[in-house]
């Protein structure tokens, strides 16, 4: 019998983007200070995607890619999904904890939406989009705390945190986040 694992569909700013070299120094820093988890900047774009294999995953994830291509425009397929940075807040939820907000977009709602139709989870709690700033469990005043310092430490025009993704990351999120990996990407336009 094979084990299942679970997957995560990431939207992930390009390496060496302002997005990216922002998002990754505010998420080290907190590694640093508190302790925290250390993962790559993204916002999850879906989860679960349950596989017996990374090769399997994979292959779930370009048959919902091919239908994204019945459904966004082609610009987005050509430039990304994008993820445009509102404000900083804070969540319940340990994977949540300090997080960035995300405008809203209709594309993304979209890609979200499909995903839950392809793998059959429209009963999932509504989709918040977000990109996590912190891992943790702490009390609501910690939390206060450390997003009052994201702040003071963000560009003054957050929409520097804004970006697009052309591909999408299967990342494996079985297990502690020290454990996840990122098994590939397909890309949007292909």
């Amino acid at each position: 019998m094979s084990s299942h694992r679970k997957y995560s569909l990431w939207l992930c700013p390009l390496a060496g983007s302002s997005a990216q070299a922002h998002l990754s120094g505010i998420i080290t820093h907190y590694t640093k200070t508190l302790g925290a988890p250390l993962f790559s900047p993204h916002a999850t774009l879906f989860s679960p995607v349950i596989a017996s294999s990374d090769g399997d995953a994979l292959a779930q994830v370009r048959d919902y890619v091919a239908k994204l291509h019945g459904e966004l425009c082609k610009e987005t397929l050509r430039v990304g999904i994008p993820f445009k940075a509102s404000s900083v807040a804070t969540g319940c939820k340990y994977h949540q904890c300090v997080l960035l907000e995300e405008q809203g977009n209709p594309a993304l709602a979209l890609a979200n939406g499909i995903a839950r139709q392809h793998w059959n989870a429209t009963n999932q709690l509504d989709f918040y989009p977000h990109a996590s700033l912190v891992y943790g469990d702490y009390t609501s005043a910690k939390r206060e705390e450390i997003a009052a310092d994201v702040n003071s430490k963000l560009p003054e025009d957050i929409e520097q945190l804004s970006f697009f993704a052309p591909e999408i990351h299967v990342v494996q999120t079985t297990g502690p986040c020290e454990e996840w990996r990122d098994i590939g990407s397909i890309y949007l336009s292909g």
